[in-house]
């Protein structure tokens, strides 16, 4: 049997719930809201289930993989905008199809499996009253660890909690939390993975995001953390509070980007050795026309928020006179510095890439830079961001594989072979003078 899930994209009244990932993978109890769905749906006898994501599809990829986990096989389609249920309906389930879960086979993901009257994304108060409500329901027959320690108050695995902090119920403790001596936790209180609570912190009617650290003797009441923003879920207003040894967030890993391994690198640095005759030739031909052999191009590198306006940069270069493959000669040392990897996204300039519209589009920066991308394979050029080269990147970056880079290589390996590695400037036309006709002087 089948079904169809559509991720929420982003909703202006829960703005800060999407800030540094999708509506559907937002942090819910130690899991996400996709994987709520995939597990009730597997539960009815689902075999195949289909998932349409516009906002972010890399990072609900991450998540959810292909469905092995739960036994069945998952495919997500990545959309340029929100699909409601008719669209998907029309354009995914044939009229007649066999096989579809008689009730609810296509589901926007607005709300908890069982909780259609508590919806998620109208605001704040709704998300938490809608996490309180699930709270008997989340300790699902695949969640391990999580144990109930007596009524209402639940720990995660490896959670450590003081002797003399006090739990009141309903509360839930996530893996890995740390609960400081005299702290209380509770009434309505929920502590996700990796949260640490100094001594003495009171944290009521409260959701406390994953990796936030909540300083000694803090008070926080009816509100949503995470880091240093806070969120009062009963007034929806805002605060960022800038001192860390009160409020802060604990993930303060810096981004780094994909790079090759040695292996990669070796084989690139071999490979500029072997071409190297012929990027002379043409570098020497460069020379006798009086044009600089090698131009300096400044490059985006992947992020982990694509959007944020810091772009971090890199610079690499181009053969002039050379053409095809012969003119990305010299990123062979990119790749062997690590600013390159061997398959991936062709690298936008910085005007291109704050240029980017959508979350749709921002994939492109998702993915590592490449030396031969998915666009190069089809033959689809990619320095400039047209709809064809967004699609070949924003499906790289949700599906890369080493499959998809076998296909790459083989189809970039023949496309280079059939062209002509050297560029002929073209011929400037020679302007025709037309003589100015003066009006005849009459007398």
């Amino acid at each position: 049997m089948k079904a169809l899930l559509i991720c929420p994209p982003l909703r202006p009244a829960v703005a800060l719930l999407a800030e540094n990932h999708p509506l559907a993978v937002a942090p819910l109890l130690g899991k996400t809201l996709v994987e709520y769905w995939i597990e009730a749906l597997a539960a009815r006898g689902a075999t195949e289930i289909i998932l349409l994501a516009s906002d972010r599809p890399d990072q609900v990829r991450s998540v959810v993989g292909d469905g092995t986990r739960w036994g069945l096989r998952l495919e997500l389609i990545p959309q340029y905008r929100e699909l409601d249920v008719a669209e998907a309906r029309a354009r995914y389930q044939p009229d007649g199809a066999a096989g579809w879960l008689p009730d609810e086979s296509i589901i926007l993901m607005d709300h908890l499996p069982g909780q259609p009257e508590l919806p998620l994304f109208a605001n704040y108060a709704g998300w938490f009253a809608a996490l309180q409500a699930w709270l008997p329901r989340a300790i699902t027959p695949t969640r391990i660890g999580m144990h109930e320690i007596r009524p209402g108050v639940w720990v995660g695995l490896h959670a450590q909690i003081s002797p003399s902090a006090r739990l009141l119920a309903p509360c839930w403790i996530g893996e890995h939390a740390l609960v400081g001596p005299g702290a209380v936790i509770g009434p309505h209180a929920v502590l996700e993975h990796r949260v640490i609570v100094e001594p003495g912190a009171h944290i009521t009617d409260s959701l406390i995001g994953p990796e936030t650290f909540v300083g000694r003797m803090i008070s926080v009441q009816r509100s949503l953390v995470q880091g240093g923003t806070v969120v009062n879920w009963q007034s929806e207003s805002c605060l960022q509070v800038p001192d860390a040894f009160m409020l802060c967030s604990l993930d303060g890993r810096r981004f780094r980007p994909p790079q090759s391994g040695v292996a990669a690198r070796t084989l690139a640095l071999l490979a500029m050795l072997a071409t190297a005759p012929a990027a002379l030739a043409v570098m020497g031909l460069s020379c006798l026309r009086g044009e600089p052999p090698v131009q300096l191009r400044l490059g985006t590198r992947p992020q982990r928020h694509a959007r944020r306006s810091e772009l971090q940069t890199f610079t690499y270069h181009e053969l002039a006179c050379a053409g095809n493959w012969l003119r990305r000669w010299p990123q062979f040392w990119s790749v062997v510095r690590g600013d390159l990897t061997w398959f991936g996204n062709r690298p936008l300039r910085p005007t291109q890439a704050l240029a980017l519209a959508n979350d749709f589009e921002r994939l492109w920066l998702a993915a590592p830079v490449g030396l031969v991308s998915l666009a190069d394979a089809h033959g689809c050029p990619c320095s400039d961001v047209t709809d064809e080269a967004c699609a070949h990147a924003s499906y790289y970056a949700v599906n890369a594989s080493w499959r998809l880079d076998w296909f790459i290589l083989q189809r970039s390996f023949v496309r280079a072979a059939a062209a002509w590695p050297i560029r002929w400037p073209r011929r400037k036309h020679r302007g025709v003078h037309i003589p100015q006709l003066l009006p005849k002087q009459q007398g």
